[in-house]
């Protein structure tokens, strides 16, 4: 992953520099515990990655647990598993959307 290109395309969406380092952190925390963005994305654009962090509000109160292996540090509950999933999922969104862009 590469962080400065990540982040100066995430610059040109957001005028928060939170959001864009939360964004960065998030991806950083998925391919911790998941593998390369880079690779994700080009075995597949990322789709079987983002496949694994799609965790819906049923599933979470059907108590399903989540098919990607990171840990959700400081949850109670499978609600906060849920939102913490969607940060994630959102974030990695963002980078395969940047390298889909191929503008840096």
């Amino acid at each position: 992953m590469n962080d400065e290109k990540f982040k100066l395309y995430l610059s040109k969406k957001y005028t928060n520099p939170r959001v864009i380092g939360d964004a960065i952190s998030r991806c950083k925390r998925v391919a911790k515990y998941e593998g390369d963005l880079d690779s994700h994305f080009k075995k597949d654009q990322g789709k079987s990655l983002l496949d694994r962090l799609s965790y819906s509000k049923k599933d979470a109160e059907l108590q399903i647990e989540p098919r990607h292996t990171i840990d959700i540090k400081g949850t109670k509950g499978y609600i906060s598993i849920y939102e913490g999933t969607l940060s994630l999922y959102r974030a990695v969104e963002l980078y395969f959307d940047y390298k889909k862009s191929n503008i840096y």
